[in-house]
């Protein structure tokens, strides 16, 4: 386990005349400072070494008396770490996809969209019209429907059966 107090950048030494001084160091400078600043300085000091400390440590799943919730086992259920190092991530083999895509889906899916659109060129210029329409223009079957003074039914109906249609190729 480290020695935590040599980490601390702030300490209070005993003179031999029973007086303190009290030492912060500040950019591997060490500065004397008055026992007041020493104090507030110390205080976010442990502070942050609590809140560090509580961020590292294993934690319980508690219910709302702060009693710890256990599994059908009777184990106390733990919580995640808050905080997991490069290495923990490394060692337990974890991989992280990329935000881009692989080449292989990029391909994949430049193929699936061309055989889309081959799929739609062989259908009749009504049928296309429809789903050009609804798909591509964004207008809504009610609006189609009342561009073609037909009711909204029927495009459903007719949408459909060109969606089975694109489905069979």
């Amino acid at each position: 386990m480290k020695n935590w107090k040599k980490d601390r950048n702030f300490r209070k030494l005993k003179n031999d005349d029973g007086t303190s001084t009290y030492i912060i160091t500040v950019d591997s400078v060490d500065v004397e400072v008055s026992a007041e600043i020493y104090k507030e300085y110390a205080k976010i000091g442990y502070k942050m070494e609590k809140m560090e400390f509580s961020i590292k440590c294993e934690r319980f799943l508690q219910d709302a008396n702060g009693k710890a919730v256990r599994d059908e086992n009777g184990i106390p259920v733990m919580l995640p770490e808050r905080e997991v190092s490069l290495d923990k991530l490394i060692k337990e083999d974890w991989d992280y996809q990329s935000l881009e895509p692989l080449p292989e889906d990029v391909v994949l899916d430049g193929l699936e969209i061309q055989k889309l659109h081959n799929c739609l060129d062989l259908l009749c210029y009504d049928e296309r019209a429809l789903i050009d329409a609804l798909f591509f223009d964004g207008l809504t079957e009610r609006e189609y429907a009342d561009k073609l003074g037909l009711s909204k039914t029927a495009i459903h109906a007719r949408k459909n059966k060109i969606l089975k249609k694109l489905k069979s190729f």
